[in-house]
This record gives structure tokens, sequence and C-alpha cells, in this order.
């Protein structure tokens, strides 16, 4: 997938006078930073203004990647539900919001709550060349996510790669809260480790048990049949800008940000037989999937021989709903 135009110029337009090679070094201390993986606060991660440079360059495409398709599989649950609607919470530069008024055009008020100074700055010089009038007039609320904040009821609530920055003890309030302030639909990403995806399942778990209903990725709400050495994660392609390559240091035009997810609405989403995990693997006349469906890994093989179901098969990709 490609950042939209507005965005990318946004972003080029903001990094166009710094030295890619400093860029460069700032990224890889970030990247050290974010590979550990490990519980830190937001202040110890993003530690100057280079590295709010460097997170725009390094961090927000596959940022945007993974909000993108998370939200997709959100509007294929809730194909007639269009939120007005959004809070993110600890949104950095707003990477968030950018991916949810392509998904959901018909937002017309966003809550952007963030902390450090230097990405609600960055955010909102990025905001002023979008071409929509929401993200144009974003509401920035300055504030510490881990302290108590005004409530109110939103359409859409999204926090991503927000849960690995608190506090273990945190994390379940947290996330109460969130579900407090959601009118419709909450969605929490992390990082696609099993790391990120064991603060997911916490999550999903306590969801359920505050009466949300899973919409996605899970096609239901029953114990999550992952073994303890496996992770449910996903993946999507974004293509990379000559910039982000010098920054990343890396020839290829592209590259695959892996994360997991949890959706949970007041609404009851679609009914889907299972969730595609992993890549499908196609055989000369069948192809094999893993897919989760009721509880339950299954695999599953489709051949030629049920041409109408094979044709359909040849459509599924790593997480698609299984009709």
């Amino acid at each position: 997938m490609e950042l939209t135009e507005d965005l990318r110029y946004a972003i080029e337009s903001e990094l166009s006078s710094l030295s890619s090679k400093k860029l460069a070094q700032f990224a890889s201390k970030l990247s050290d930073r974010y590979r550990t993986d490990k519980s830190s606060s937001a202040k110890n991660f993003i530690q100057s203004r280079g590295d709010v440079d460097a997170y725009v360059a390094f961090r927000m495409p596959a940022t945007f990647a993974a909000v993108y398709s998370a939200l997709k599989q959100v509007q294929e649950s809730l194909p007639g539900w269009s939120p007005r609607s959004l809070l993110d919470v600890g949104a950095g530069p707003g990477t968030v919001m950018w991916a949810a008024s392509v998904v959901y055009p018909d937002l017309d008020a966003i809550t952007l709550f963030e902390r450090e100074d230097g990405m609600i700055a960055l955010g909102k010089r990025l905001a002023k060349h979008s071409s929509s009038s929401p993200v144009k007039q974003v509401q920035w609320v300055k504030t510490d996510i881990t302290g108590g904040w005004k409530e109110s009821l939103y359409d859409l609530v999204t926090a991503s790669y927000v849960l690995g920055e608190l506090s273990e003890e945190y994390r379940d309030a947290f996330i109460e809260k969130l579900w407090m302030e959601t009118r419709g639909t909450l969605v929490i990403i992390e990082p696609g480790t099993p790391d990120g995806f064991s603060r997911i399942r916490r999550a999903r778990e306590r969801l359920i048990s505050e009466g949300g209903s899973i919409i996605a990725p899970c096609t239901h709400e029953l114990t999550c049949p992952m073994a303890e050495d496996n992770w449910c994660h996903f993946s999507q392609r974004v293509s990379r800008s000559r910039l982000h390559r010098q920054v990343k240091a890396s020839q290829l035009s592209y590259e695959d940000e892996k994360f997991s997810f949890i959706a949970a609405s007041r609404k009851r989403g679609e009914i889907f037989m299972g969730r595609v995990l992993r890549h499908p693997q196609v055989r000369k006349g069948h192809i094999n999937f893993e897919i989760c469906s009721e509880g339950e890994l299954v695999n599953r093989t489709i051949t030629r021989k049920d041409r109408e179901l094979y044709r359909y098969a040849k459509g599924l990709g790593w997480g698609s709903a299984f009709l």
C-alpha cells in the first residue's frame, strides 16, 4: 500500500531540509529502543527533536500501514458502521487519524491525546498539508495518559503501540478507561511480536469481561487457541519513499509491518467462519490455510476439484475473513 499523497508530501516537506545521514543515525537508535519491546515510558522512547524527526521517517509509514490494515478488518466486520468521532490516545504525531480518515472519510471530529510537545508540534505542522478538514481542525490535548483525563464518548477509540509503554500494573485500568470512552468501537494495536501479542491477548480478555463484542481479528469470543509458543499477528506491506530507504539503510522499495491487534465493539459484527492466519501455502492443485475458527486453529486444504471454492480461496490472503 501507499501513503496518501498529502501525507507523503507532508513528511517530505517536514524532513527535506534535514540531513538523511543524521536522520539515519537517530533512526538506528530509535530502532534499537523499539526492538527491545520492553515496557518503558514514552519519555525514554522519544528523547530529543532528532528522535521526533526520525520517528516520522522511520516509524510513521509502518504505523500508518498497520492502523489502516486493522481498521479495514473492522470495516469488514461492521460494514454499515460509519464513525463520526475519533479519540486516539498516545497519538504521537497523529498517525492514526491519517489512516482513520482514509478508511472512514465521514469522520468530522478528531481528538488526540499526546504528552510530548515535540510530537504535538510536529503533528500540527503535518496536518496543515492534509486535504481533510477534520484532520486540519484536529483537537490536540496535551496529557499524560497514565493520569486521569476528562471523560467523554467517541464513536471510534484507538491506542496504537501504547500498551508496551505502560507499566504492567496499569494496563488493565488503562484498557477499562479506553472502553469507558468508547461509544462504538475500540481498537488496540501492538507490535506483532510474542510480547506484543501477549498484551493484546490480555486486552482481549479484559474487553470480553467488560461486555465487549470482539469483531476483529477474532471471529469468536471463546478462549484464544494460540499456544504459549505461538502468537497471532498480521502483516501489511507499505511502499518506501527514497528518504525512507535512506533512513533505514535499505535498498528494498517496501517494508512489511508486523502487528497484533484487537477490536471490540458495542455492536455485533458480521459472522465469519474464521480468520486466515499466515500466508496461504499455494501448491500444485491445492491451497493450504491455517484458520482460527470457533476457538481452535484449523488446517484447511482446498483443491481444484471444487472449482467455485478454489476460485474463492485464490483471493484470500493473510488476515482475510474466511466466509
